[in-house]
């Protein structure tokens, strides 16, 4: 009777444990995805300066400002979404301890049982 307990409770950590497993990995997804979008708005910004060292028709509008001005507002905005999301991962990682750790108990109070 108690042995089956303890198997019942191992389970429910473990499915704990993954569910907060499982949301760490879509943070961090979600993190590097922004990475990648600020690294290739990094790379268009580098190829547009380039374009923008020969006298181009945009130059004549103030277009080499504009395009920076929204680089910039682009990569500030990325660069906030990313700071959000490392902070709730940092958030997160105290609830997956705990969830590894009750796992990690019941686990071994389960294993006794069984021995």
């Amino acid at each position: 009777m108690l042995t089956s307990r303890w198997d019942d409770l191992a389970k429910l950590a473990n499915m704990a444990f993954e569910r907060e497993t499982r949301k760490l990995k879509e943070l961090k997804a979600t993190e590097n995805q922004l990475a990648k979008q600020r690294v290739r708005l990094a790379d268009m910004n580098e190829a547009a300066l380039k374009s923008f060292g020969a006298s181009h028709p945009s130059h004549w509008h103030n277009g080499d400002f504009l395009w920076q001005e929204w680089v910039g507002q682009n990569k500030r905005a990325l660069g906030m979404e990313q700071a959000k999301l490392r902070a709730l991962t940092e958030m997160h990682k105290p609830q997956l301890r705990k969830a590894f750790g009750r796992k990690t108990v019941l686990d071994k109070l389960a294993a006794k049982e069984t021995h």
